[in-house]
């Protein structure tokens, strides 16, 4: 990417910051509901029509409505008024949810003499972040208090108050999250200690792919400011979503495919400024309704940063990254029957860290000026079929046709390496109801073809196909009103998958084509046990799996990412994890709060090791010695607490504290590599759910238990101080976050840094973020 295309991608952002209000005008907010509460209808075209208030019972507009049971969402116009068309009789769960308000759920019947159903919802005003329904961690969407493992959901004012230049920078504070730090442009999530290959990152529930988790030089393909809500799973989740789940799961909320026709034109604009990062990002998004069973979703969005500004007045050379990602979203919403189909594009152009140390050496840390240029496009297809049979109520199809591509330049400006990938995923889920047992059951494919090109590739080219079914029941215990959410309830679930991995013949270097299958069978035991409606213990346990990837089973090269000379292991075995969980969870009026103790044993854990060091040959013929890097297995363990807690008390203030440790270590003996440092924080806030001014210290503790030729790092402390305005006027929500991060400037290295020798964190960062929903 150049930035000519850069600045014309940005114009037109521009352009439709300026249509957007117009477009917003133009359109007739849609009629309010009747006073009456029912009207006759036919019983086949049974329109579900509300409106949502404040305390006050004055009208709230962009408020998220969902039917998580039929994975539709539509938001509220300006009169707060919203509509759901074409609904059988029968039992649906609402949940609404705004920036600056405690989210809501509501039950409702649809009748089955066709009567119209109207329903009104009262949003009180929180200062708490309260996460609303949980989509990633089971296939049947579920209030949090109800998941036995431990998840994260960031929206609204949480967002705002912790979004960064990255997905991984964006999550790195939440307990448990660490970024694996190269960059901006170069992050990916690390969870319980665990990263690469061992995390999956979805968009929208799809497979972003990438090849972020293959190598730390190697940048996650989706942009935070796009998000309208990220959600994390932390642990196995090997069940739902099969190989690279071993750790845990993070997915991008974005909705681009429109669930429902809207009944008026609803969208967002934002942006973004820092000054760790000087240069800034925008993005934005349109819904149109075209008639009555048809929508229309666009948006567009942009980042161009500079170097990065590290603690102590340093600035990472070659850091600077741009980025351009555009949506064209297609969606019907008929009677039984939602569907839809999308194009996401995603190109980018960003640099890599390197020793400055003339010292040290230029190589130490990776090639002087090495820049990454490329671009991901994506098809993505899905439908909902309603059944309404007993047994089977619903089916889902989704799928998605993703090509990948990305060339290492040179600082001679000649491309080094290449890289394509090309990935197609297939998915089959039905969700079941057998009397008060209730669940899916699901069949998924995954198909890669990754080709490497270039002197500098690691690995030959390699071809992937995956097949999986899953089965996961939900059972309560005890009896069950209708909608009643805090019930013990028990959940099982198994899952089958068959893993093939083919090398192509790569010539002397890398030897014959050869062919690796692996199989695996995966389960959970989950039970949630509340006391009352505010308060619930979980607990599972679970066996997940986690294949060898192509890097680590075929490498032969010197990988200038890391300065070691990578050789792979063509005999490695699957890794299997078993573990358990616990989870205490409160969520009242004055207290938001979750704890969690977790234990993981990971049979045939692959990890590079250092065995010596070799020569390789420089371009201009000299030698160069660096590390011999041969990957092994051996059982390892991890296990840890966690815990975040907030509290109102009284008079607007809320107070906060969080807390993280994880250790992990190999059966023999020695800590596992690039393990977190434990944390601990605190933080104070004043906020009336439109105003907002807080403090938040973290003290992230030395982590001197490291594997052989790993850099110790010193413990830091972080002060942060954030302010924020969320005001509804014209029927526009606008949100305005002002932040300062590492207010005193501290020099600080992350242990989850595999450049962390030389190349420390983000310096201090006043960063603005401002974002108007209508």
């Amino acid at each position: 990417m150049n930035s000519p295309n850069l600045r014309r991608g940005l114009a037109a952002l521009a352009l439709l910051a300026v249509a957007a209000p117009h477009a917003h005008a133009a359109v007739r907010p849609a009629a309010r509901v009747p006073r009456s509460d029912t009207t006759a209808r036919p019983a086949a075209a049974v329109p579900l029509l509300g409106i949502v208030q404040d305390a006050e019972g004055r009208p709230l507009p962009s408020v998220r409505v969902s039917l998580s049971q039929l994975g539709r969402a539509t938001t509220t116009a300006a009169d707060g008024t919203f509509a759901f068309q074409n609904l059988r009789p029968g039992v649906y769960h609402l949940d609404a949810s705004l920036l600056g308000y405690a989210p809501q759920h509501v039950v409702v019947t649809v009748p089955e003499d066709g009567a119209l159903p109207r329903v009104t919802i009262t949003l009180e005003a929180s200062p708490l972040a309260l996460a609303g329904i949980q989509v990633t961690a089971s296939p049947t969407a579920e209030d949090p208090l109800r998941v036995p493992q431990s998840t994260t959901q960031l929206a609204g004012k949480e967002l705002g108050r912790n979004l960064r230049a990255s997905v991984a920078q964006t999550l790195a504070e939440q307990p448990g999250i660490r970024a694996r730090y190269a960059g901006p442009g170069a992050s990916a999530p690390v969870i319980r200690g665990l990263s690469n290959e061992r995390i999956l990152v979805l968009q929208d529930g799809q497979r972003a792919a990438d090849l972020s988790s293959t190598s730390s030089d190697h940048g996650l393909s989706v942009d935070p400011l796009s998000a309208t809500q990220m959600e994390v799973v932390r642990g196995p989740a090997s069940l739902l979503y099969g190989n690279n789940a071993l750790g845990g799961v993070v997915n991008v909320i974005s909705n681009d495919i429109p669930t429902t026709v809207p009944s008026h034109v609803e969208g967002f604009l934002a942006g973004q400024a820092e000054s760790v990062n000087p240069g800034g990002a925008a993005s934005g998004g349109l819904t149109l309704p075209l008639g009555s069973s048809l929508a229309l979703n666009l948006r567009a969005g942009g980042r161009d940063v500079d170097n990065v500004r590290a603690g102590g007045g340093q600035t990472l050379a070659n850091t600077a990254f741009t980025n351009l990602s555009g949506t064209v979203g297609l969606g019907y919403a008929g009677g039984d029957l939602t569907a839809g189909v999308a194009y996401r594009g995603y190109g980018f152009e960003y640099g890599l860290p390197f020793n400055q140390d003339p010292e040290g050496g230029e190589e130490a840390g990776g090639e002087a000026g090495v820049r990454l240029d490329g671009m991901r496009h994506e098809a993505v297809g899905r439908a909902d079929l309603a059944l309404g049979s007993t047994g089977l109520t619903s089916l889902r199809a989704d799928g998605t046709a993703q090509w990948y591509t990305h060339d290492e330049i040179e600082p001679s400006g000649e491309v080094g390496t290449t890289f394509r990938l090309g990935t197609q995923t297939a998915n089959l889920t039905a969700r079941t109801q057998l009397g008060r047992v209730s669940g899916a059951v699901g069949a998924s494919a995954l198909f890669r073809q990754y080709s490497p090109e270039g002197e500098e590739a690691l690995t030959p080219d390699a071809n992937s196909n995956s097949f999986g079914v899953f089965l996961f029941q939900e059972l309560p215990v005890g009896a069950v009103a209708p909608g009643e959410a805090h019930t013990p309830r028990i959940q099982l679930g198994a899952r089958f998958d068959q893993y093939v991995i083919d090398s192509r013949d790569g010539g002397e270097r890398f030897g014959p084509g050869r062919s690796r299958t692996f199989r695996n069978v995966s389960g959970s035991v989950g039970a949630s046990v509340p006391f009352g409606h505010e308060v619930t213990l979980s607990g599972s346990v679970a066996r997940a799996f986690r294949a060898p990837t192509v890097e680590e089973l075929y490498s032969n090269g010197f990988h200038a990412a890391v300065g070691s000379f990578d050789v792979g292991n063509p005999a490695l075995e699957q890794e299997t994890n078993l573990g358990g969980e616990l989870v205490l969870r409160a969520r009242t009026a004055g207290i938001n709060g979750q704890l969690s103790a977790f234990y993981n044993r990971i049979a045939n854990y692959i990890t590079p090791s250092v065995a010596g060091d070799t020569l390789v040959a420089e371009e201009d013929g000299a030698l160069l010695r660096v590390p011999l890097s041969l990957y092994r297995q051996e059982d390892a363990s991890l296990r840890g607490l966690e815990g975040q807690v907030e509290a109102a008390v009284g008079g607007h203030w809320v107070v906060g504290a969080m807390g993280d440790f994880v250790r992990g270590d190999f059966e023999s003996g020695g800590p596992l590599p690039f393990m977190p440092a434990a944390r601990a924080g605190g933080s104070v806030r004043w906020d009336d759910s439109h105003y907002s001014l807080g403090v938040d210290v973290r003290r992230a503790f030395a982590q001197d238990r490291v594997s052989a030729n790993e850099f110790a790092t010193p413990g830091y402390t972080l002060v942060d101080v954030a302010g924020g305005i969320n005001l509804i006027r014209g029927g526009l929500v606008h949100s305005i976050t002002l932040r300062a991060d590492n207010l005193f400037d501290e020099e600080y290295r992350d242990s989850t840094s595999r450049i962390k020798e030389f190349a420390p964190n983000p310096g201090r960062n006043l960063s603005l973020v401002y974002r108007v929903l209508f």
